[in-house]
């Protein structure tokens, strides 16, 4: 049992981590109920193995923000989601989604509600994929 134990202890400790950073623009917000996606690219070549960790981000809109306002922050299938509308940076962790370091995470953006609304026009969106592998 000694010998499984450290068997399993020395292949974590052989585990590598990895990470790369990324920007785009968050999409401009015409209308109202209707997603709107950005995916920053993935940078270098994460290995087909690499699971993500942690994605550090931040975002910008203008302030006065419309009520219905919201964003989140999704794996690149939009399966795994977190809600970051009233954080407009900070970390969100993947361990244990399987979510491959490979693919882009994706930013969705809108306005809920009924009624018109002006556009609203995004800034600039940042991330740091950190992985291991």
């Amino acid at each position: 049992a000694a010998a499984v134990a450290l068997a399993a202890f020395a292949q974590n400790a052989a585990a590598a981590s990895g990470g790369y950073g990324s920007s785009a623009a968050m999409p401009t917000i015409y209308s109202k109920n209707f997603w709107y996606t950005v995916a920053p690219s993935v940078v270098g070549s994460p290995p087909s193995t690499a699971t993500i960790t942690t994605v550090y981000y931040n975002y910008s809109y203008p302030y006065p923000r419309p009520a219905g306002f919201q964003v989140y922050l999704c794996d690149n299938t939009g399966t795994y989601c977190a809600d970051v509308t009233s954080y407009g940076s900070g970390g969100v962790t993947f361990a244990g989604t399987g979510v491959k370091a490979n693919t882009p995470v994706k930013f969705y953006s809108r306005v809920a509600g009924t009624g018109t609304m002006s556009p609203l026009a995004g800034g600039p969106v940042n991330v740091t994929v950190n992985y291991d592998y």
